[in-house]
């Protein structure tokens, strides 16, 4: 009996799932340094619902001609009902003692969030719901301001 609640449960939590919308602009070049370039990851991110999301982690990983960068980053978070937000996520790609920028990229990755509610949450925090959209997207990177020498060691 116990277990048919909480298959219950956790059907009427995460059934009625709206996932955010997530939408790459860019990987825009932010700095060059001896052996790494610093990208930031341009992102909008819509929350379709009537109620606010918590944002939780980002993980993604984002390919180049020149070489690739994995990561996880702390979302942390709340994103309002009905509206887009913009973001960006760190990307440091390794290119040797040969300097060359990234040109053509593809990035792919996953959004962890919370659904609203006391019940999705104490699912969340028991690790039976932990409900994440994915996105992806390539395109070609731009350079953005004045050029500023890039953080060697993330």
């Amino acid at each position: 009996m116990c277990g048919a609640l909480a298959i219950a449960l956790l059907l009427a939590a995460s059934g009625c799932r709206v996932d955010p919308e997530i939408r790459v602009t860019g990987l825009d070049l932010v700095g060059r340094g001896e052996s790494a370039d610093e990208y930031s990851l341009q992102l909008e991110v819509f929350n379709p619902t009537e109620n606010p999301l918590v944002l939780d982690i980002w993980q993604y990983e984002v390919t180049t001609d020149v070489g690739s960068w994995s990561n996880r980053w702390v979302a942390s978070r709340t994103l309002p009902a009905r509206v887009v937000t913009k973001d960006s996520l760190p990307v440091v790609i390794h290119h040797g003692a040969a300097p060359s920028s990234a040109s053509a990229w593809q990035v792919h990755g996953t959004l962890r969030y919370l659904l609203p509610g006391q019940l999705a949450e104490t699912l969340f925090d028991l690790g039976v719901s932990r409900p994440s959209v994915d996105f992806a997207a390539s395109g070609n990177s731009t350079p953005v301001g004045p050029e500023a020498t890039a953080v060697e060691a993330r």
